[in-house]
């Protein structure tokens, strides 16, 4: 009976330590640089990378500028299309299909739709805030337009040799 348990408990340790190792996967990994291989890709230029990519769906003609007329097309485009029954505004059922939506498609990075004035339905107001919020984010010099470094993530620099081997010492 105890080389039973015994067998039972390792097997147990050994399953979790290869399920927890399977389960992690190497951070995103950048294009290769000249000071090296590929470096992983910091959580937040990966955030930032995804916000881009995200913004770049809204450019309708594609020119590589996304307009804050674009946006707003967009977005009622999507409201529309969340609004299955046409009166306006999105109701519970309309709500959970939408965020199920965002969901399959972008997994934890999704945004769900929240009721801020908590009157039982989602308006456009409330549909487009987050994503009208994210579009002030990006545009940084308040143009209403998003283009050239705005749409880029910044790279980083390693420093050169040299000065990478003085800080060792």
């Amino acid at each position: 009976m105890t080389r039973s348990i015994r067998w039972l408990a390792c097997s147990v340790v050994v399953l979790l330590a290869g399920t927890g190792c399977a389960s992690t996967r190497a951070p995103p990994q950048g294009p290769p640089g000249p000071n090296g291989p590929n470096v992983p890709i910091p959580p937040q230029a990966v955030d930032l990378q995804r916000n881009i990519q995200f913004m770049l769906s809204f450019d309708e003609d594609k020119d590589g500028i996304v307009t804050r007329d674009e946006l707003e097309a967009g977005l009622k485009r999507q409201f529309s299309a969340a609004d299955l029954n046409g009166d306006g505004k999105l109701d519970q059922s309309e709500t959970q299909a939408e965020n199920d939506r965002r969901w399959r498609e972008s997994g934890t990075a999704s945004s769900p739709l929240i009721d801020w004035n908590q009157d039982g339905v989602i308006d456009f107001a409330e549909f487009a805030s987050t994503v009208r919020t994210l579009f002030e984010q990006l545009d940084r010099n308040r143009s209403g337009t998003l283009a050239g470094v705005e749409l880029r993530v910044p790279v980083a620099r390693r420093p050169p040799p040299e000065r990478r081997q003085e800080r060792r010492s």
